[in-house]
């Protein structure tokens, strides 16, 4: 086992708006205010949904890539890491794009199965969404002592 000690820096509280899309804005909030690592807490509901889940095999990652377009809630958590290299979560645009290092929010979450389907609840990684109003996202930033 390895162990870091970290000293807790700067707490944001972040409110989304109805419309905003997810990962864009979370990312340029965090270039913007030069976040090197830190854990991410949210809650709050999306009108359209991108979703990954998977498991390593002997031949890789066999990755289940999931679109909802109804709304679902859901509850997460995840951190904030400025890798040298895409991470393989990544659609091709986003490889495209990338900057070396970038931010990434790798965000575990726990999805509701929709309106009217309360018995399923799906968990994977969070991948892309637009808000349906009201989301709110806290940011807890580590330093390095």
């Amino acid at each position: 086992m390895k162990a870091y000690e970290k000293k807790l820096g700067r707490i944001f509280q972040l409110q989304f708006e109805k419309g905003d899309d997810f990962h864009p804005i979370l990312n340029a909030f965090v270039k913007e205010k030069k976040i090197m690592a830190g854990t991410v807490f949210l809650m709050g509901a999306l009108t359209q949904t991108e979703m990954i889940s998977g498991f390593k095999t002997m031949d890789g990652y066999d990755v289940d890539r999931r679109s909802f377009d109804d709304w679902r809630e859901l509850i997460a958590l995840g951190f904030i890491s400025w890798p040298e290299e895409p991470p393989p979560a990544l659609l091709p645009h986003e490889i495209e794009d990338w900057e070396s290092p970038s931010p990434y929010v790798h965000i575990h979450m726990a999805l509701s199965g929709g309106p009217g389907n309360n018995e399923e609840v799906l968990c994977g990684h969070l991948n892309g969404g637009t808000i349906k109003g009201g989301m709110t996202l806290e940011i807890y930033e580590h330093l390095h002592i």
